[in-house]
This record gives C-alpha cells, sequence and structure tokens, in this order.
C-alpha cells in the first residue's frame, strides 16, 4: 500500500511531492552490530528481529518469500488510518472498514485455493501496521499465507520490529516500484490521492491486474465518503474510479432489496478467479476440487 500518512496529518499532496524528492538524500539504512539501523529525516530505528532485505536485494528478497509454482502474489490498497469523526461523518463504525478489508481478502485466498487446488497464494503489502498493511499482514498470518512488506526509510518509521520480511527501498518511488512490481493483482479498498496514483501506475506504468471495490460505501449507512473533498482533493480513490473511467460491460450493479455486501464478495471473488485462471498454468488453473477428490494418494485415478 502507499501509504497515506502525510493525507493523515491534513497536509497537501504538495509537502508530499517535495518529501517525495528528497526521500533519497533524507534516508538511509545500514546494518550494524546487532541488527539494522534505519533513518529518516532526523529520526532513527533499530531493528534487531525483523527480516530485512536492502535495496539492492529485491530479487533475493521476492525469490524467498514471493516466488513459487503456480503463484498467485495478492495485494490491497487502501486507507491508512480512519479517525473516529471520519468515521462518524461517514456512516460507518470504528475499525468496520478494517474487518470488511480482511473478510474480503481472507475469502478471496480461500475461493482461490477452492477452486485451485494447486495454487500457491502469496500477499505483498506495505508492511506497516496500520490501515490495510495491518489488514493483509494479520490475514497472511492466520492463513498461514507467506508474506513480503515492501518499504522506505521514510515508512519504516512506521513499522513494527517483528518477524515479517520487509524490502527496503532507497525511496519513496522505488518502494511504490517495488511493491507494483511484486504483484498479479491489486485490490483497490478506496484510500486517497497515493492510492489513487498507485492504482494508475499499477495499470498503465506495471500492466497489473487492478480490482476497484467501494467497501466504504457498500458498509456505509450514507453512502461513504466524497470522491473528492470540498477542495477538490480525492477523498475516495476508488469513487474518483467510478466517476471518471466509463466502462459500461463492466460496472458493479447494486440490486435494490439484495445484501450489498454479498453483492460486492461476490463480484470480488468472481473477478479474482478469473484473473487468476489466466496466468496459471493450465493445470492448475483447470483442476477441480472435485478432480482433486478422486485420485488417491499415490495420484491414479479411482
Amino acid at each position: 500500500m502507499y501509504i497515506n500518512i502525510i493525507n493523515k496529518h491534513n497536509l497537501g499532496s504538495e509537502v508530499f511531492t517535495m518529501a517525495k524528492n528528497k526521500a533519497d538524500k533524507l534516508g538511509s539504512i545500514k546494518k550494524v552490530k546487532g541488527g539494522v539501523v534505519v533513518e529518516y529525516n532526523g529520526r532513527k530505528r533499530i531493528f534487531t528481529r525483523k527480516p530485512i532485505f536492502f535495496p539492492e536485494e529485491y530479487e533475493k528478497a521476492t525469490r524467498q518469500h514471493l516466488e513459487g509454482k503456480d503463484t498467485i502474489v495478492l495485494g490491497m490498497n487502501g486507507y491508512s488510518h480512519l479517525s473516529a469523526d471520519q468515521c462518524a461523518v461517514w456512516g460507518v463504525k470504528v475499525g468496520a472498514y478494517e474487518e470488511a478489508c480482511k473478510s474480503l481478502l481472507a475469502n478471496c485466498i480461500r475461493v482461490l485455493q477452492t477452486e485451485f487446488p494447486g495454487i500457491d497464494v502469496r500477499i505483498a503489502h506495505g508492511a506497516s501496521n496500520m490501515g490495510v498493511d495491518a489488514v493483509a499482514i494479520e490475514v497472511a498470518r492466520r492463513l498461514n499465507i507467506p508474506h513480503l512488506g515492501h518499504s522506505c526509510p521514510h515508512f519504516m518509521m512506521y513499522v513494527e520490529d517483528d518477524d515479517v520480511p520487509v524490502y527496503v527501498a532507497a525511496s519513496m518511488v522505488g518502494y511504490a516500484d517495488s511493491f507494483m512490481d511484486s504483484l498479479d493483482i491489486l485490490i483497490g479498498a478506496n484510500g486517497r490521492l497515493h492510492s489513487f496514483m498507485h492504482d494508475i501506475d499499477a495499470v498503465f506504468k506495471k500492466l497489473k491486474h487492478f480490482v476497484p471495490v467501494n467497501v466504504l460505501r457498500t458498509i456505509s449507512t450514507n453512502g461513504g465518503p466524497p470522491a473528492l473533498g470540498a477542495k477538490g482533493e480525492i477523498e475516495d480513490a476508488v469513487a474518483v474510479f467510478e466517476q471518471r473511467v466509463h466502462l459500461v460491460a463492466t460496472r458493479l450493479g447494486m440490486i435494490d432489496g439484495a445484501d450489498q455486501w454479498k453483492v460486492l464478495s461476490s463480484y470480488l471473488t468472481g473477478t479474482i478467479t478469473s484473473i487468476a485462471r489466466q496466468i496459471l498454468s493450465p493445470h492448475c488453473a483447470f483442476s477441480t476440487s472435485l478432480y482433486t477428490e478422486i485420485h488417491d494418494k499415490t495420484g491414479v485415478a479411482k
């Protein structure tokens, strides 16, 4: 996730752009006795437990944690923080957005594993213990899914010193590029300007599969956040996509009287399954649980 720390503190995109351009000069990472020291703009973090891959070790990191046979790497983009005031204004309970994202991501993984018995699902995320990053980490842990964090010196200030492996790029741009390079499918679950830019880059710069889902609107009692704020800033990246990208044949139709959450969840899992079938080997893509069950342990059909 391209984390929204600056937007969380109500600073403009100009500030983010300025910081982004200075990122290489402001941050550093180095090995020391007993751990790794990461510094950014006068702040310092010492990591003694965390498996950390340095900027030149991207291939090593992905080889160890994201590569395999018939592997699909999922990622989720969205908000890093929703305050109690924002939740009240947007008609959602505190914590509901994060729990909904967990449910969607976990359900996608379970459906993929059921549909494709030989699949190896893995997760790429932004490594912080906040918002959709925390969602991805928790889902990976609960489902015992291999996963890899992606970060840079700036955002390592918000990363826990735990056992979750992380690749640390030299800059914010390198972080965003490495995260997108690692993905097969990116699920866009709302988010602000940086999520929007990240979503655009994933599709048009990296040619990744992108599935936007308006989680907040689906669970909100009043329609959720607007696409744009009072000053024209992006409040909801997915809402902007819905308003400005016109793909007539692929719009998600909400049925009056239906459980909108089930409609959204079914749409997402169906779309993810369709994409995965294109990526996987023919044997994995067209195997089914029924086919697997009629073979004994020696692989001989009964």
